[in-house]
């Protein structure tokens, strides 16, 4: 199952990774510590960060990272003219541009992960912010803390992206010592640390703002240490293995059933701080800090739930577990059989609605979001939507099918170890296995085969570490299907709704009323996407330049970031449903941004009667779309003019 290893020195590329993670763990401490008091600003930063990235290294023998040597070039060059990693690359480049000419336009960060760390940074501190969107106070701030320095000293979010960029670049090493640690052939790693990361749920975020890829790449890197101290390695190991799980809970709390496997297969793994307790116990605190424990323990005081959806929403995480776990089991397969682009998506919702059991579809609305309730499929994949991926997908049953036909590479007689081999990876897979299932148990979300990131690479390790698979991969017929599936995620690269490389406004211009129902959608998909990163910003263009405090009523989605442009020079604050224009006037309050969608649900009265009730003056209508498959609402902009 393990590869032996004698080697206790970290190689090069190692120390690179080691360094990228305990980054961006000084960044969530020095985040946490600096809340605590009160000095969370850029000049904290500029001093809490390096400190903890250097207390961090230093504690666990981390040296630094060694330059690149004169004969680094040659050797990239020789292995970047191969078919699969010159794609990789490819791929890496035109991410890199991508994330360069778009601003971030991914939905959940613009509605709450950017906006929470402007809220924090004018207050100084992390806080619990006064809004009916508790998303904004009760997820993960894992990725939020690494942005949080963007934000307080440059003051942008256009290189927020690079996060993620870097993290990319890393994914064929990791998936490579993942799968050789997991008992894949040589052969077969080599050609799949390329393959793997052409998955769109990896490749379409290496220029976003999204987390699910990141949080892959941090449960690798936990796996990938913890095989290395596994196999001998140094105290480094033991603490990289557990600062890449704690930043791995702390990017996306839904990889805690990873850690399942991980005290499985590392069981033991705390007999080296016996021999450094001093260090271990400075070490653990920076653990906690660096994982979902904080928010945790916020969400249990603020709320009463640790994971926050008491205060979030009725139906979240109140999924009856069967129901979630075949519910999630068929939209996994759905979202990642499916092409990615399916123009018959309209079609094949209804037809799955007539064949699947009406009282599945109830008891999948008590628990889930409306399209993962109901089967939905989407007719176009983007970043927020997609899975591994149409193409990887069939590549791999394609590959287990080809592993029936073949000959074993293998002509060595079977040893008694090779038994025990089986049946320890047949208990891994079974672990791994009740890992997903706890996590479908629980988990109401459409995009489940986003959700998943995660989990990805260790089922395709466990799927690909039989003999045979050494002979596929030499196989002319697998190499073509390969390239076919990293080809089309090259192709999805380039049309992508969020970064598109080609000239969509222009040669979608001409479609109109009687074009086919897919251009149109086409249309207005790629028109939203293109102004979705400052989808408010007609609003805040439209404020007086002197509104120091801004408020904001909303009770749909829609993302608030725009509104804090230019970063740090005004504040948000949200309007609570009790609160009158007669409570914000006394306060001072003199303009606010309103959205009229559902207003008279929450309110039992029309707007435009609570404005005027309250002797409001409406100065500004606008009709802004804000997600292609929704309408357009209504926005106004209020003033509350100071009494008499």
């Amino acid at each position: 199952m393990f590869i032996p290893s004698s080697s206790k020195n970290l190689p090069a590329g190692a120390v690179w990774l080691g360094h990228w993670i305990i980054f961006g763990a000084a960044c969530n401490v020095a985040g946490w510590s600096l809340s605590s008091i009160h000095q969370l600003n850029a000049f904290g930063l500029l001093i809490a960060i390096p400190l903890f990235w250097f207390l961090m290294a230093r504690l666990m023998g981390l040296g630094l990272p060694q330059l690149p040597s004169n004969q680094i070039p040659i050797r990239w060059r020789k292995r970047f003219s191969s078919p699969f990693p010159a794609i990789f690359l490819l791929l890496a480049v035109l991410s890199l541009i991508g994330g360069f000419l778009y601003a971030p336009n991914n939905f959940d960060a613009l509605i709450y992960r950017m906006p929470r760390v402007c809220h924090w940074l004018m207050a100084e501190q992390w806080e619990w912010i006064e809004t009916t969107k508790n998303n904004l106070n009760t997820r993960s701030a894992g990725i939020e803390w690494w942005t949080t320095p963007m934000f307080a000293i440059l003051k942008t979010d256009r290189l927020i992206f690079l996060i993620n960029w870097v993290s990319f670049l890393f994914l064929p090493g990791l998936f490579f010592s993942l799968f050789r640690s997991m008992g894949v052939a040589n052969r077969v790693a080599l050609a799949w640390m390329w393959i793997l990361p052409t998955g769109y749920c990896f490749v379409l975020q290496a220029a976003s703002v999204g987390n699910d890829m990141l949080a892959a790449f941090f449960a690798v890197a936990a796996f990938d240490f913890g095989f290395r101290w596994k196999r001998g390695g140094a105290y480094q190991c033991f603490a990289l293995a557990l600062f890449s799980a704690a930043m791995m809970t702390a990017i996306k709390p839904t990889t805690l059933p990873l850690l399942l496997p991980f005290a499985f297969l590392f069981f033991g793994m705390w007999r080296p701080a016996f021999a450094r307790p001093a260090i271990t116990l400075i070490l653990a605190l920076l653990f906690a800090l660096s994982s979902f424990l904080p928010t945790a323990i916020i969400n249990i005081r603020q709320c009463g739930d640790w994971t926050g959806a008491a205060a979030e929403h009725e139906k979240l995480g109140q999924v009856e577990p069967l129901i979630g776990i075949a519910t999630n089991t068929v939209n996994t397969t759905l979202q990642n059989a499916l092409p990615p682009v399916f123009p018959l998506a309209v079609k094949w919702n209804q037809w799955i609605l007539s064949i699947a059991p009406p009282s599945w579809i109830e008891a999948n609305i008590c628990s889930f979001e409306q399209g993962g309730a109901r089967f939905s499929v989407s007719d176009f994949q983007g970043e927020e939507s997609a899975g591994i991926g149409f193409g990887l997908t069939w590549l791999l049953v394609i590959s287990l099918l080809l592993a029936l036909r073949t000959k074993n590479l293998s002509t060595n007689h079977h040893h008694p170890s090779d038994a025990r081999r089986r049946t320890y990876q047949f208990i891994i897979a079974f672990i791994f296995l009740i890992s997903l299932l706890a996590y479908f148990s629980r988990a109401g979300m459409s995009t489940v085969g986003r959700h998943i990131a995660p989990f990805y690479p260790f089922f395709f390790a466990l799927l690909l570490s039989g003999p045979r698979q050494a002979r596929v991969v030499s196989l002319r017929t697998w190499r073509w299907l390969a390239a076919f599936a990293a080809i089309s995620t090259l192709a999805m690269v380039i049309i992508v709704p969020s970064r598109p490389l080609w000239p969509s406004q222009t040669l979608l211009a001409g479609v109109g009323e009687n074009s086919p129902k897919i251009l149109q959608r086409a249309k207005a998909g790629y028109e939203v996407y293109a102004g979705r990163s400052d989808g408010l910003g007609p609003l805040r263009d439209a404020l007086p330049v002197n509104a120091q405090v801004v408020g904001y009523l909303n009770n749909g989605l829609s993302p608030e970031l725009p509104l804090w442009k230019p970063y740090l020079t005004r504040k948000i604050r949200h309007i609570m449903p009790g609160e009158t224009l007669a409570s914000l006037r006394a306060e001072g309050l003199r303009y606010f941004v309103f959205n009229t969608e559902n207003f008279e649900f929450h309110r039992k009265m029309k707007p435009e009667e609570w404005v005027k009730s309250g002797g409001g003056i409406i100065i500004k209508r606008m009709s802004l779309q804000l997600v292609a498959k929704l309408s357009a609402t209504e926005w106004w902009i209020v003033e509350i003019p100071p009494t008499p």
